[in-house]
């Protein structure tokens, strides 16, 4: 009797508990960013993400009429760190604890993912909870945003060339990801307020869009215009009756792409192009060196081949060629001259770990490597891409297991639009839907968001709630009051 009261007691609490754990997000971040500000070690906020995850899946597990599901999802984490464990000692397991939370955070997703939706089952307005939480946490990111501006205390996206107005926050790629999620939900949210005229909605998009614009990066541009067109198309579909609001989304969106060639996304870009051309200029002027020494030395053939690309590669790769050699670095790049192959910061740690891979043992194949063994002479050849992440850290096993829980809600949803597209293709299903897009658009381009808990949680709370729209939608014919 004292459980079933507590689970009622819970369950009525849950709208309020979900919303103060978004809000929660971005304030946990902006405390991650000033730890690392001042040299303190992020252990702090490590902790609090963690044990905010373990209060998230027991509230999930009392709470669920399906706890297989979780004792399904226990047993598969238990067994990929087994397996993960077992493969990193045949190499040496020098940092254990490190690299289990590193698996911990990749756990984060599917385990977060589940407890969401138990939530949204047990209560309807978990639902509202977490769109206004996905509101307000946008609303604290830009004060947060405007306060390091007036404080002149902006890290910048790109530090280096000081372009882009990040705000306190300590990963730029989980940051984007974030805000690419967060617009078009926000967006959605505010336009369907009773209350909300047309001069407001104008200026929250222009509001939401400014966000996006000056982050600065290619993808935050990308989800600026897929938000714009998107719910315009949305609207267009599913309620032709606000012909005005997608005249404001079209205009919106077409005010920042005329604006483009001002914008911080442009002009990274430009010195991106410049940094290129002097790269080359360098190579050129490196292998033009090495090719007079080696034909004095006489060389041929091979050593020839290598002799004349080795300053080149030793200065561009030089950890690679330290730790697998200079004959397998260059045989892996094609013995390429180009600063596109050679300068390239992702592809150099793809092939760090591809060549790392190549020597460990087969069971690594299977369950990865050790997350501190992509450390080579004080350099951290960590890959810049989620899915290669996860393949070098988890193996394909943990790739597979992922590609399947993604797909699970991918499979759900292209068929709910082919079963019942008129009553799943709503205004609220179109902001979900441009989040999830523009998320795996990250997932696929940087490493933002499978392994970075803040960005993971966003990701969590769109698949719970696209599920929820779907479970919710009323049938195929019936009548919708």
């Amino acid at each position: 009797m004292m459980n079933h009261g507590f689970s009622g007691r819970l369950t009525d609490a849950l709208p309020r508990l979900t919303l103060i754990l978004c809000i929660l997000q971005p304030l946990l971040d902006v405390l991650s960013y000033w730890l690392d500000a001042l040299g303190i070690p992020n252990t702090l906020t490590l902790i609090l993400r963690f044990a905010m995850l373990l209060c998230l899946v027991c509230a999930g597990f009392l709470l669920s009429r399906r706890r297989w599901l979780y004792w399904a999802a226990f047993a598969l984490c238990a067994l990929l760190t087994a397996g993960h464990t077992w493969a990193c000692l045949q190499t040496g397991y020098d940092h254990v604890l490190e690299d289990w939370a590193n698996l911990l955070r990749i756990y984060q997703l599917p385990l977060s993912t589940l407890c969401l939706i138990t939530f949204l089952r047990a209560n309807d307005q978990v639902y509202h909870a977490l769109r206004r939480g996905i509101f307000w946490c946008l609303a604290i990111i830009a004060t947060v945003e405007v306060l390091s501006l007036i404080t002149n205390t902006n890290p910048y996206t790109y530090p280096n060339k000081s372009i882009g107005l990040l705000g306190w926050f300590y990963f730029a790629n989980a940051q984007s990801a974030i805000l690419s999620m967060a617009v078009p939900v926000s967006i959605v949210f505010v336009l369907e307020r009773p209350r909300c005229k047309l001069w407001m909605q104008c200026l929250y998009i222009l509001f939401a869009f400014a966000i996006l614009y000056f982050f600065g990066t290619r993808l935050s541009y990308l989800a600026l215009v897929a938000t714009g067109i998107g719910l315009a198309i949305t609207l267009l579909i599913a309620g032709r009756s606000k012909k005005r609001t997608i005249g404001i989304l079209l205009a919106c969106t077409a005010l920042c792409l005329v604006c483009l060639p001002v914008s911080p996304m442009y002009r990274n870009q430009v010195q991106v192009q410049e940094n290129a051309l002097q790269k080359q200029e360098n190579i050129d002027a490196l292998i033009a060196e090495d090719e007079a020494d080696a034909q004095a030395d006489g060389l041929t053939g091979q050593d020839y081949t290598l002799a004349r690309l080795s300053g080149a590669y030793e200065f561009h790769l030089g950890g690679l060629v330290h730790r697998f050699g200079l004959p397998r670095v260059a045989e892996r790049y094609a013995y390429s001259e180009s600063a596109g192959d050679l300068a390239d910061i992702r592809r150099m740690r793809i092939s760090y770990c591809a060549l790392l891979l190549e020597d460990s043992p087969a069971l690594s194949r299977w369950f990865g490597l050790e997350l501190g063994d992509l450390t080579y002479e004080g350099y951290i050849y960590d890959v810049e891409n989620d899915l290669y992440g996860i393949y070098f850290l988890c193996g394909g096993v943990g790739l597979g297991l992922m590609l399947l829980f993604l797909g699970y809600f991918l499979v759900r949803i292209i068929v709910a639009l082919c079963r019942n597209f008129r009553q799943v293709f709503t205004l609220q299903a179109g902001g979900w839907g441009i989040a999830l897009l523009t998320c795996l658009t990250h997932v696929y381009s940087t490493a933002g968001v499978l392994r970075r808990p803040n960005a993971s949680f966003y990701l969590a709370v769109t698949l719970a709630c696209i599920l929820h729209l779907i479970q919710q939608a009323p049938a195929k014919g019936r009548n919708v009051t």
